[in-house]
């Protein structure tokens, strides 16, 4: 039984972290490499595919550490709000939407499996916005509140009704709202949540948060 247990759950590691890592990136390399493809301007097509090669090595790395089970490279240096402020960058240049970033200047200690969860959010938020929002802007926060950590992601875009859309068979790992829905559930194996807040033709905000206390 224990066994069946630990399979399972590797498992769903593997199946969160390849869709909220690998899949996403491979998004973003076909995204960029359409547009390098109708780029007339030979600069612009240039940093385009500077950003593919870029995010290609990302994605092979990504890809070795989820094997190996540890924490995104985005981690790597500096804290949460450094790396949220590294996906947030690479997001702007990548999709042209403007992005701002804030953080609380005094979080408390974060362990390693909330960080990665609240990232994945982050980037998976950002993967939506830039696939089907619409946005012209999106605004990226990290805030403590109490004992809690939480970040919210908000968009001007186009919007659509999340009660619907909550409702709807859960999507495969290659539909839009996986993403969201594998994150929820990672929030709230650490003892948290998440929230998605939207009307048509009213942008949208998802939001995250985490107890941590102190």
């Amino acid at each position: 039984m224990q066994r069946a247990q630990g399979v399972t759950s590797e498992r769903t590691r593997l199946s969160r972290d390849i869709h909220d890592g690998i899949a996403q990136g491979c998004s973003s390399l076909l995204l960029l490499s359409r547009a390098a493809r109708a780029e007339s301007e030979a600069q612009r097509r240039a940093q385009l595919l500077e950003h593919i090669e870029s995010g290609a090595a990302q994605g092979l790395e990504e890809s070795r550490r989820i094997v190996g089970a540890l924490a995104p490279t985005d981690l790597d240096e500096g804290s949460l709000a450094a790396a949220i402020r590294r996906v947030a960058d690479r997001f702007v240049e990548e999709s042209g939407v403007r992005a701002t970033v804030t953080a609380s200047p005094d979080l408390p200690p974060v362990p390693t499996t909330v960080e990665v969860a609240l990232l994945r959010l982050v980037q998976g938020a950002l993967a939506n916005v830039r696939t089907h929002a619409g946005a012209e802007t999106v605004g990226v926060s990290l805030e403590e509140a109490g004992t809690t950590v939480r970040v919210d992601v908000v968009d001007d875009g186009v919007g659509f009704d999340p009660t619907d859309w909550w409702q709807r068979p859960s999507p495969t790992s290659g539909e839009g709202g996986y993403g969201l829905r594998a994150t929820r559930a990672r929030l709230r194996e650490l003892g948290g949540g998440l929230s998605v807040e939207s009307a048509p033709g009213e942008g949208t905000a998802v939001s995250g948060w985490v107890e941590v206390g102190r």
